[in-house]
């Protein structure tokens, strides 16, 4: 047969509570129609995780590249010491509409091309131990899905890694978001002590209440325990149940920063409090530190002025498209490290989780995006993708301490409609406005101690005017003076105008930058030359400004 059998070790321990097991290998794919599952007469060829169908026919020269259906099935078998267990799938992420469908029948649909999705496999007999996976996967264009337009491209396919999800069926509960239930919090921290919080939901499908323990640890970097909080509950069958967890005080924490990226550890778990047995149980990076955003004097990280230096990032390579390899993603984050680096823009939509890993680690302080884009749709289902998107990044995300801002949209006023109708015009950048304003309400109210922020093109008074710079607590602006147009020296002045007009909003240059051709060489470089003298005296030109 051409299809893969998931195959599990009889060598399995019930010690393992929740076990993540890969199921990128083995898969099937197919170029096929949208909606039809009557995939048999497609042509198959055999493929492994991460897959874009588009890794060449974005690299020739032909304009366009395929937008539209592609079909993935692979076979899931389950043995026996599985049955009893509570079973899903998780896709880290499929661009950019995928409908999944166990043994002939529709079982999810997800929307966005870069947040993952958990499929759970409750429903699914336990009586048949072989079952068909047939997962839809649809990039083309779709006016109720950001990004409409962007300058990057919109690669098919399942093209991170996907997992089958084992746990007793008393665990943390998968949101509707894509994330495990268990968010961790440090409501103070200082040089003196910090505090952590946990918030978690436990659901039991074990069919009798149930008396339980969850228990949080905290271990430094050698796994020492420095913290112990248990939380005795009752649970009735079927119950989803909210448990909050405070921790006691880590003295004199030990604090991440750039320098020093020092990482405890999160241990959540959950034990029969009658038998012991472990239950399930999530680790998670913690990252002791404090910050602020000041408008006049910078960003502050554990009380101490830093100068954030850094670089945006896509997540596509060469013949790769968006299907890259964790190690590699790894590499584009070490790179960064090399050069000096401390800050991460991660552009213009959520990416692997190895990205905010390595930048845990290394100590890359980050800013996650949701891929608003250019321009917006009109509808309110475009609207609700777009807070769904919201909600979803930020539950996937949360646990990362590197991460300090959330982003809400980029450029999105490089492409406005209506521009032989200012009337009409003026009412769709106030739907833009409006829709910014729900989405800095809902990343205010889920996650209250980041911050937020808009990225915008160089357009200072259509952002200005519209109200868009006044939603967001911080304003990123994506400047090329002396680049795609005008001069270096209206770079300097672009800041200062920013600093008379909007004097109590902080200020980050989300972009900037001038290609350069190792080729190319000039005595005399001038703009557009591409040249490396030219791109060396725009960033020399630029970095001083910014310094300044």
């Amino acid at each position: 047969s051409a299809f893969s059998f998931l195959l599990l070790s009889s060598l399995h321990t019930s010690s393992q509570a929740r076990e993540k097991i890969s199921i990128s290998d083995g898969w099937l794919f197919a170029k096929g129609e949208s909606g039809r599952i009557d995939t048999a007469t497609l042509a198959w060829s055999p493929v492994s995780l991460p897959h874009s169908w588009n890794t060449t026919d974005v690299m020739d020269d032909a304009p366009g590249y395929y937008r539209g259906v592609g079909w993935y099935k692979r076979r899931l078998k389950i043995p026996d010491f599985k049955k009893g267990k509570s079973l899903g799938l998780y896709f880290d992420g499929a661009n950019q509409l995928a409908t999944v469908y166990i043994d002939g029948r529709r079982t999810m649909v997800h929307t966005g091309g870069y947040t993952g999705f958990y499929v759970p496999l409750d429903n699914v007999s336990n009586e048949i131990a072989d079952h068909e996976i047939l997962v839809s996967v649809d990039n083309s264009y779709n006016e109720d899905i950001a990004p409409l337009t962007a300058d990057f491209t919109f690669f098919g396919g399942l093209y991170r890694n996907a997992w089958l999800i084992s746990t007793d069926p008393v665990h943390f509960s998968m949101g509707s978001n894509g994330a495990a239930t268990v968010d961790i919090t440090t409501p103070e921290v200082s040089v003196a002590k910090a505090l952590v919080k946990v918030n978690t939901e436990v659901v039991n499908f074990s069919g009798q209440k149930r008396k339980l323990k969850v228990t949080v640890l905290v271990r430094d970097r050698d796994h020492n325990l420095v913290s112990k909080t248990e939380n005795r509950t009752e649970i009735k069958t079927r119950e989803k149940k909210t448990i909050t967890v405070n921790t006691g005080a880590v003295p004199s924490p030990h604090l991440w920063s750039p320098d020093d990226p020092y990482l405890y550890s999160v241990t959540t778990s959950i034990t029969d409090a009658a038998t012991g047995e472990l239950l399930d149980e999530l680790v998670y990076p913690l990252g002791f530190r404090w910050y602020r955003f000041d408008p006049a004097e910078g960003f502050f990280l554990n009380g101490k002025a830093l100068k954030l230096v850094g670089a945006s990032r896509h997540q596509d390579r060469p013949w790769m498209g968006n299907a890259v390899p964790d190690v590699l993603a790894r590499e584009d984050v070490q790179l960064l490290k090399k050069m000096g680096g401390n800050f991460l823009r991660v552009a213009h939509y959520p990416q692997d989780q190895a990205i905010l890993e390595e930048c845990d680690r290394l100590g890359i302080i980050a800013s996650v995006e949701i891929p608003l884009v250019n321009e917006i749709s009109e509808t309110e289902t475009f609207s609700r993708n777009a807070e769904n998107m919201l909600r979803e990044m930020i539950a996937q995300n949360r646990n990362h301490p590197s991460v300090v801002i959330w982003c809400l949209m980029n450029e999105i006023m490089l492409k406005p409609h209506f521009n032989n109708d200012k009337t009409r015009q003026a009412v769709y950048f106030s739907n833009i406005v409006q829709l910014a304003a729900r989405l800095d309400s809902i990343a205010r109210q889920t996650d209250p101690a980041r911050y937020t922020m808009i990225a915008n093109h160089g357009d200072f008074d259509r952002y200005n005017n519209t109200g868009l710079t006044k939603i967001a607590m911080i304003t990123g602006w994506n400047l090329y003076s002396g680049w795609y147009g005008g001069e270096l020296k209206d770079f300097a002045g672009f800041l200062e105008k920013h600093h008379a007009k909007l004097p109590g909003i902080p200020l980050i240059v989300s972009e900037y930058g001038a290609d350069a051709d190792p080729r190319i060489r000039s005595l005399a470089p001038v703009k557009f030359d591409k040249s490396v003298e030219y791109s060396l005296a725009f960033h020399q030109y630029y970095l001083n400004e910014m310094l300044k």
